[in-house]
């Protein structure tokens, strides 16, 4: 293949991965704007104190998510791709009922288990005791936020444009729901209430979408007098892949899920409330798993499978470029409006939390910056080394973040995120310069 055919092939495959990433974007920036605003509408009726608890109580919920949840997502990609034709069509449901199996399977023991843990620390977490059998049952809530099949299987198709407005239709569930908590004056419970009801239905609305485009694919019909197969035989090696990239996915999420019950425990709920709003913005533009990988992950997958390494050097050249000069500019934006913008949703003390939103803004720059370089691990099959990386990077994001806090106040949690990003970086960049070296192109094409 030439190198004129070679860089043709990139610019396309180039081309739809940014067209997924606008879809995407768009889709976030929505979402963002709407959270903002039912974030505001909860803060203003609640107060700081009241906020704080409730943004604990859905940060509890979220962190047993991402300890939970499997990433079969990744496993849909992985196996899904190349599998969806008639004759593939066996090998395809197979994947299809082991990944749904992983998500039923979390869904119900996560929820029972973040239920438990409620009770005994919701205490230690600043919940007064009314709040604890409240906090209980939205634990339950878990059982939503664990849906990782039917995200990979409309990424797996390239419908990104449903899971965009698949985002911003749950972010409006909440934001309706933050109106009448607001308008009806039932104060927290409400907005309890609110949170837990968008998240249902967002989670309803992803499961209805994926089924309609699946059945519309033809890729649930069955033929009855074919024998079922299970995943592990039409798909070899797949209970690594999932053990390997939900440990490290999880690490991430629940990291940052980790980070806002630290404030809580340490500096109170009203410091937690001032962290959760700083943090939504300084993260809402830069975070990178929210709307660039998933788009970049489907295309890397696909050229791994067919070993075409010059293609997936290119790619990757071409998207970390993108991805630090989008970096640079919202960060810029960010430092400029970001104090308004604290003032505009949480009211003026909010401003104090200006400081800690640049450090998470910088700190999520840094991830947006090389947001490839994990994506491009796992497709080549240096998962296990990426989980490493992201294990030793969260062990020490903890005990420096506690530190933090603890000696520094808010600040603290933002340079602890700096740090453990920079070194997360750093491990990710090595990782691949060093297997761009090992493989370096004799020639063009596939043997590249």
């Amino acid at each position: 293949m030439s190198a004129t055919a070679d860089r043709g092939a990139t610019d396309v495959l180039f081309r739809r991965i940014l067209r997924n990433m606008g879809l995407l974007l768009s889709g976030k920036l929505v979402t963002a704007l709407l959270n903002l605003a039912a974030f505001g509408i909860a803060m203003r009726s609640l107060g700081a104190t009241q906020m704080g608890v409730l943004v604990l109580v859905h940060g509890f919920a979220q962190a047993a998510a991402s300890l939970a949840k499997f990433q079969s997502w990744q496993a849909v990609l992985r196996f899904g791709a190349g599998n969806q034709g008639p004759s593939r069509r066996r090998e395809f449901q197979a994947l299809l009922r082991f990944t749904a199996g992983l998500d039923l399977a979390s869904a119900a023991v996560g929820s029972l288990v973040a239920a438990v843990a409620a009770w005994f620390l919701g205490p230690t977490l600043g919940w007064p005791p009314e709040v604890v059998p409240q906090a209980m049952f939205y634990a339950t809530s878990t059982a939503f936020m664990v849906l990782a099949t039917p995200v990979g299987l409309l990424r797996l198709f390239d419908r990104f444009d449903l899971l965009a407005q698949r985002d911003a239709l749950g972010a409006g569930f909440r934001l309706a729901g933050a109106l009448l908590a607001a308008v009806s004056g039932a104060g927290l419970p409400a907005f309890l209430g609110a949170w837990y009801a968008a998240t249902v239905l967002g989670a309803a609305a992803l499961i209805a979408a994926t089924w309609r485009e699946t059945a519309r694919r033809g890729l649930l019909r069955t033929d009855p007098a074919e024998q079922r197969l299970r995943a592990t035989e039409a798909h070899p090696g797949i209970w690594g892949f999932v053990w390997t990239t939900n440990l490290m996915t999880t690490l991430s999420l629940g990291s940052n899920s980790l980070a806002t019950l630290c404030v809580g425990w340490i500096l109170g709920p009203a410091e937690t409330a001032l962290f959760s709003l700083a943090r939504q913005l300084g993260e809402a533009a830069l975070k990178p798993s929210r709307f660039l990988t998933p788009a970049l992950y489907l295309e890397l997958t696909q050229l791994a499978v067919v070993q075409d390494r010059g293609a997936l050097r290119q790619l990757l050249r071409r998207s970390l470029s993108l991805s630090s000069a989008l970096a640079l500019a919202l960060l810029a934006i960010l430092a400029v409006l970001g104090e308004w913008l604290l003032r505009m949703i949480g009211g003026p003390e909010a401003s104090t939390a200006y400081p800690v939103m640049l450090l998470l803004a910088v700190s999520a720059s840094i991830g947006f910056a090389g947001f490839a370089l994990e994506p491009l691990l796992v497709s080549i099959g240096r998962h296990a080394l990426a989980l490493r990386l992201r294990a030793a990077a969260t062990t020490a994001h903890l005990p420096l973040a506690l530190l933090g806090l603890k000696f520094i106040g808010l600040e603290g949690a933002g340079f602890a995120a700096i740090l453990s990003a920079l070194f997360l970086l750093l491990g990710q960049a090595a990782l691949v310069a060093q297997w761009l070296a090992s493989t370096r192109p004799h020639q063009r094409g596939h043997h590249d």
